[in-house]
């Protein structure tokens, strides 16, 4: 692959140094032109090439990524209650969703909020809306928000640290394939943990089945 769009914004971005970094981490939560791992990834192997160190390359991402993903939750959060049950009553009627379904999800993800806009943050695409999703459910802002910069953080450190590690000790050539490998690494283990997670729980089922009888 001679294309290499990565490559050619990372050049762009390098003459901003640090400010260049936490605005296109900005831009990213609203404007995905560009895959943020595959930004990441280019990141960590510019701190590799010393374009500027990996601890305020990750700081500086990190805050950006985590003011876009504030901003859209409180601009969301400011439709108030009765629009925001408006519109999930809405999109769940597009989906074939039944009001008393969209009641029990919603008491579902209060219950366990901090765990899936953690969680959330680590699923490609997904991310960018999680904030939303946040913030239509009526999500407490101060665990959404803690929990997301959480999420965040682990997200950019681990596709930082690839780049970081990969410029070290392999051959990086096109920076866009890079990137490309390593979201596939990516998405297989998440695949792999959720059907683990699956049997897990199947399991304790058939367990406590059992118990009771």
């Amino acid at each position: 692959m001679d294309f290499d769009p990565i490559a050619a914004i990372m050049a762009w971005i390098g003459a901003y140094g640090l400010v260049g970094l936490f605005a296109i981490a900005l831009a990213e939560r609203f404007v995905p032109v560009i895959p943020s791992y595959g930004l990441l990834l280019a990141i960590g192997i510019g701190a590799a090439d010393e374009a500027w160190s990996l601890p305020a390359a990750f700081l500086s991402t990190v805050a950006g990524g985590m003011l876009g993903c504030a901003a859209l939750f409180y601009t969301l959060r400011g439709m108030g209650t009765a629009r925001s049950v408006r519109l999930l009553n809405r999109a769940g009627r597009i989906f074939g969703m039944s009001v008393d379904r969209i009641e029990r999800g919603t008491a579902s993800f209060r219950r366990n909020q901090a765990t899936l806009a953690f969680a959330l943050q680590l699923v490609p695409t997904v991310r960018l809306f999680a904030p939303a999703f946040a913030a239509i459910l009526r999500g407490r802002s101060r665990s959404v928000l803690v929990a997301s910069a959480a999420g965040i953080a682990a997200w950019n450190g681990l596709f930082i640290g690839i780049g970081f590690y990969a410029s070290h000790t392999i051959e990086t050539g096109n920076m866009t394939v890079l990137a490309l490998a390593a979201l596939a690494c990516l998405l297989v283990t998440e695949v792999a943990l959720f059907w683990l997670a699956r049997w897990v729980r199947a399991r304790r089922r058939r367990g406590a089945a059992l118990c009771q009888t």
